[in-house]
């Protein structure tokens, strides 16, 4: 179940339990409840959509970061651990090919989440740099 849609679930009901203190009922009033039944009717089935990747309100379908406290890799908490920095002897292209070949998560414990993020960004900004992550390319993953 997805929560966010519970909030304007809730306003749809409340507005269609409006009509029933209503003593005079025309087919304009019946109109309207038709479609705000069929509006709650829409958001019930939103709300039983996939569940969010983290927790966090900003980024739902964003990237996962397991040590982060609300699994967000682009914010996470504001009381959390400063970040691992970036091992001096890697290059953006090695994390990016780590990645890509070991899968996000394990990239984040290896390299740290900030290195990740900063190298996923660049990824996306020059995609041909991916391209050199094909077996036997340039530079090679640890």
């Amino acid at each position: 179940m997805i929560p966010d849609h519970l909030p304007p679930l809730a306003a749809s009901l409340r507005t269609l339990g409006a009509y029933a203190e209503r003593h005079e009922l025309h087919d304009g009033t019946l109109g309207e409840i038709a479609d705000e039944l069929r509006r709650g009717l829409d958001l019930a089935s939103a709300a039983q959509g996939r569940a969010r990747a983290n927790a966090c309100l900003r980024h739902p379908g964003g990237p996962v970061d397991p040590t982060a406290d609300n699994g967000c890799l682009l914010c996470g908490d504001t009381g959390r651990r400063p970040a691992t920095p970036s091992p001096q002897d890697v290059t953006p292209l090695q994390v990016l090919c780590f990645a890509r070949e070991h899968g996000d998560e394990a990239a984040a414990r290896t390299y740290g989440a900030r290195a990740l993020a900063r190298e996923l960004a660049m990824g996306t900004r020059n995609p041909a740099a991916v391209l050199d992550c094909v077996p036997g390319g340039p530079e090679e993953a640890p």
